[in-house]
């Protein structure tokens, strides 16, 4: 290979050029080439916690630009420092011992690392269950959610589960696109057979983000043969998506309808004490300590997804490594500046007061009317969409103190109205959209 020595001090004279000086600094700055192995590039990151952010978002930038510099197809891993790195890694060799590459999973997906909350127990004992008795229950397993709250790694913990335990079953995980662009690849070079027969004999089938297959009609049609074969012999299929079925448009009804033979089962935004427990994992995880009120003041102030933990924490231990300060002598006055850019690109945090004023506001009442002890439907309507909205859109708060907003006396009221509105928006799409309209408003 030509050029191969310093070959990521190459790749990182590029992504010098294509990424902002902050974003380097903190990212790739303390990063070093550790070993080249045939095909295979392994960079050494400041901590494990920085080798897996890499990895998980900018594997594929990177790769492309050592596509670019060499016109090979360099596979890139990333590791810890060696006193980090985590025990089944072999430095001899440039991936994770029990890793395939054949396989698609990310070794570092597995039940014991998923922390679970309110906000996913269901999803995580399904996949647990799924992972016990591939293909005699919940086929095919549905997960879906919200960007960064876990969907694949839980969908990947049950191929590495039956992976580590020697299950002599062929697993395989990759995404919808990967799936869409071998089969155009398979029909342009004639090989449609042998796409076919990839895809049909794994005993256990991951495919996410499924709702990627909307709109795309030969992608459709070829999947549900597929998905069909699997299900006959009684094969495992789970498949994640960022929304239920029912509401990926473009997709055809009979899929829709395959779909929902299994099991749905959402993941929701973790609660406050689940993103606790998240960060604290992360730092066992880490070999690291920080103050509670560090943990707790990022818990309370990134609630969205997982990935904003993980990042709010890495940027912390940037600043720690560049300063050379340890991690538990670092203060709540540091951290709100560490994480000053992230914290300002957030959206407004989501209240009982907002969402008091967003509802009011659609129904062209005003903000205070919504309290008032009165049943006039033009006001105990909107007034009941407000309680749902709340114990919706802001997970950690209680029913209690949602009735005490709106002085009602307990929480009956709240549980009463959470349960009225469910049942109309079943019925009723347009309420459905007015519903998703005011939630948009909220959110923005």
């Amino acid at each position: 290979m030509a050029g191969t020595l310093g070959l990521w001090k190459q790749i990182l004279d590029e992504i010098k050029v294509q990424v902002d000086p902050q974003t380097y600094s903190t990212w790739f700055d303390k990063t070093n080439e550790f070993s080249l192995v045939g095909n295979t590039l392994t960079v050494k990151a400041p901590t494990k916690f920085f080798a897996d952010w890499l990895d998980q978002h900018y594997k594929s930038f990177i790769e492309e630009i050592a596509y670019n510099l060499t016109a090979e197809n360099i596979s890139v891993d990333f590791i810890g420092s060696a006193s980090e790195a985590p025990s089944n890694y072999s430095f001899s060799k440039s991936s994770f011992v029990g890793s395939s590459k054949d396989n698609g999973l990310n070794p570092r997906y597995t039940f014991e690392r998923f922390v679970v909350g309110n906000n996913n127990h269901f999803a995580f004992s399904a996949a647990q269950a799924v992972a016990d008795k591939s293909g005699k229950i919940y086929n095919p397993l549905f997960i879906y959610g919200g960007v960064g709250l876990g969907k694949t790694h839980l969908m990947q913990a049950v191929g590495n589960s039956i992976v580590n335990n020697k299950i002599n079953k062929r697993v395989l995980y990759t995404s919808t696109e990967d799936f869409t662009n071998e089969m155009i690849s398979a029909i342009q070079t004639n090989t449609t057979i042998n796409f076919r027969k990839k895809f049909r004999t794994y005993d256990i089938l991951m495919i996410d983000d499924i709702q990627f297959l909307a709109g795309k009609e030969g992608s459709q049609e070829e999947f549900f043969h597929t998905f069909n074969t699997l299900y006959n012999a009684k094969k495992q299929i789970i498949l994640t998506s960022d929304r239920p079925p029912k509401e990926i448009k473009r997709l055809q009804d009979r899929l829709i309808s395959r779909f929902e033979w299994g099991l749905l089962a959402d993941i929701k935004r973790p609660n406050y004490e689940t993103r606790v427990a998240i960060l604290r994992q992360k730092c066992v995880e880490e070999n690291i300590t920080l103050k509670p009120e560090v943990l707790e003041f990022i818990a309370e102030n990134f609630d969205d997804n997982i990935r904003q933990l993980e990042g709010s924490l890495i940027k912390i231990l940037a600043f720690s490594s560049y300063k050379k300060v340890k991690p538990h002598q670092i203060e709540i006055t540091d951290v709100k500046e560490i994480l000053e850019d992230m914290m300002g690109n957030r959206k407004r945090p989501v209240t009982l007061d907002l969402i008091q004023e967003e509802v009011a506001k659609y129904f062209e009442i005003g903000k205070n009317q919504i309290k008032e002890p009165t049943r006039k439907k033009e006001i105990a309507f909107p007034r009941q969409i407000a309680m749902y909205l709340s114990a919706k859109l802001i997970p950690h708060i209680s029913l209690l103190e949602i009735a005490n907003h709106y002085n009602k006396k307990d929480h009956t009221t709240i549980i009463h109205a959470k349960k009225t509105i469910s049942q109309k928006i079943d019925k009723d799409n347009n309420l459905k959209s007015k519903i998703n309209e005011i939630t948009e408003n909220i959110l923005q």
